[in-house]
């Protein structure tokens, strides 16, 4: 049995329901128990570009509804999405900026504590350094801009067929050192440190408390996608006794992305919410 851990401290992502309205999503994931979400910022949900952001009286009044609280927000930022951290055209990387910024600045109307970054990615055209810099002034900029609203970017590492520049606890690492800023935070991606052979402890010793965040899916192994708890071949006993001899205080996002979860999310966390339950 888990000493520290609760059910609070977990939260299903809406990926998994982008065919269903934001409502369809909150309403069912209340319904089943959970207290926690994480907003990923599909446009159908809920909208933000380089110009504004939706107005968040709807979500807050939702939150209020189903006693929910939005504990992290996921922006778009993977390929081939022109916002992130690392892009290259003069533009592009102002508009990204304000792109982060308005997220930023939705989560702290929501009293959302966290946003999910990556590190962006380079064009195999140019140098890995180049694009470093590029990812390296950017998140800083970001960074200093949500101490403001004391909102922290927590960054997981991501594979190497996504990008070339944060990958491993090595990286993670380099990259908090050359930002420098309270802001900055880590999060730790289940799938992602089994595919670099790294490991969740790994996280605790070089980031301590700074690691806030946790991706918390199954995996296995030849499959890219991110699974639901039973689906795969992680052992969810042994990952959350980690996490509880290291108290941590953050939260696990169900970051589940397989396409065969679409069509009945609801059942999907209905099953994880049970075998957390079985593992608390």
């Amino acid at each position: 049995m888990v000493k520290t851990l609760g059910i609070e401290q977990f939260a299903p992502m809406n990926h998994i329901y982008r065919f269903y309205e934001l409502n369809d999503y909150m309403k069912s994931i209340a319904e089943i128990g959970y207290h926690s979400m994480d907003l990923w910022t599909c446009g159908s949900h809920y909208f933000v570009d380089s110009h504004n952001y939706e107005d968040t009286k709807y979500i807050k009044k939702l939150m209020s509804q189903y006693d929910i609280r939005i504990v992290s927000i996921t922006p778009r930022q993977s390929c081939p999405n022109p916002f992130h951290m690392a892009v290259k055209k003069t533009e592009l990387r102002e508009k990204a900026k304000q792109y982060f910024q308005n997220m930023i600045l939705a989560a702290h109307e929501l009293s959302c504590p966290k946003l999910l970054i990556t590190s962006g990615w380079q064009s195999y055209s140019e140098t890995r350094q180049e694009a470093w810099d590029r990812s390296v002034w950017m998140v800083g900029e970001l960074c200093r801009f949500a101490e403001k609203y004391g909102v922290s970017l927590t960054m997981e590492t991501l594979s190497r067929q996504s990008t070339t520049l944060v990958n491993t606890i090595s990286d993670l690492k380099q990259m908090m050192k050359e930002v420098n800023s309270k802001a900055f935070t880590i999060t730790a991606d289940i799938h992602t440190i089994y595919n670099a052979k790294e490991s969740i402890q790994d996280y605790f010793d070089t980031f301590g408390k700074k690691l806030n965040h946790c991706h918390f899916m199954d995996y296995k192994n030849g499959i890219r996608s991110h699974l639901a708890w039973g689906d795969g071949e992680a052992d969810i006993k042994e990952i959350l006794d980690i996490f509880d001899r290291n108290r941590f205080s953050g939260h696990f996002v169900l970051e589940y992305t397989d396409s065969k979860y679409f069509l009945e999310p609801f059942k999907v966390y209905e099953k994880t919410y049970h075998i957390i339950r079985q593992n608390l």
